[in-house]
């Protein structure tokens, strides 16, 4: 008897709730500067991480501080996951789903 993996959860009712709830927008790879800019504006964007293909994994990314923890409250990241940028004015987080 082979075990069936858990299906992936459906990111598209995630993200549509998300920017009900808050200021998110999501990006494909290919989209990233316009991400970069998005956030830059104090928005949380969110594009595939292309670090991992087996997993759901996300890049989430906001120039401001407050929003991107309320972005971590609403999905259950901890706060302490949040990094500063070194290269651009803003904070990120991997999220995997």
């Amino acid at each position: 008897m082979s075990k069936r993996k858990k299906p992936l959860p459906d990111i598209q009712k995630i993200l549509a709730r998300l920017e009900k709830e808050l200021n998110c927008r999501y990006f494909t790879i290919s989209q990233i500067p316009e991400a970069v800019t998005w956030a830059e504006r104090g928005n949380v964007s969110i594009h595939e991480n292309f670090h991992s293909r087996r997993k759901q994994s996300y890049h989430v990314i906001s120039g401001s501080k407050e929003a991107i923890e309320a972005f971590c409250n609403f999905v259950g990241i901890p706060l302490d996951a949040i990094k500063a940028s070194e290269f651009y004015r803003f904070w990120h987080v991997n999220w995997t789903l």
